[in-house]
């Protein structure tokens, strides 16, 4: 019960910072996807029954923003949590290399599954969009998820600034 309340939380806040922050940290006019981020972090760790339940809700609430294509994200999303969350007992997710490609991959198959429903499958404008709007974005994401486990990595092993109030008044 404690990691649904954990994951609902994860994704409210991913949906919150990305509909406020992301245009702000866009590079020429790519933005990093956050809620995939936090989808790929959740089916990774709960598998892929809640990679598509929690997929499909973060697709859901993505839909409500524009409701001319919806069920498209929460399609997308579904099939991504799906997909990550059923490759997790056979990936060995330490590595960055292995986080960063998880994650481009579920970037680009998010993006491809999005634009065969929005297109209606005109496969060169497909490839176009893909191209156009996905690698950038797949890229920054990526960067970003990296980051972020190496943020994480280094405050759990505590090798960087502790904070232990403690120590302040002690001899």
């Amino acid at each position: 019960m404690l990691h649904i309340l954990r994951n609902l939380l994860l994704i409210a806040l991913a949906l919150l910072i990305q509909a406020s922050l992301a245009a702000k940290v866009s590079v020429f006019g790519v933005t990093p996807d956050l809620v995939l981020l936090v989808l790929v972090y959740i089916g990774i760790s709960g598998g892929r029954v809640d990679g598509v339940i929690f997929g499909f809700l973060a697709g859901f609430l993505q839909d409500t923003y524009a409701p001319g294509h919806m069920g498209t994200n929460a399609l997308a999303k579904s099939i991504v949590g799906f997909v990550v969350g059923y490759g997790r007992g056979g990936i060995e997710a330490e590595s960055y290399l292995v986080q960063g490609s998880i994650v481009f991959g579920a970037v680009l198959l998010h993006d491809l599954v999005y634009f065969i429903c929005y297109s209606g499958r005109d496969l060169p404008g497909i490839f176009f969009m893909l191209l156009r709007y996905s690698v950038g974005a797949a890229f920054y994401t990526t960067l970003l998820s990296v980051f972020l486990s190496i943020l994480l990595s280094f405050i759990r092993t505590r090798r960087g600034v502790t904070f232990d109030v403690g120590r302040l008044f002690s001899d």
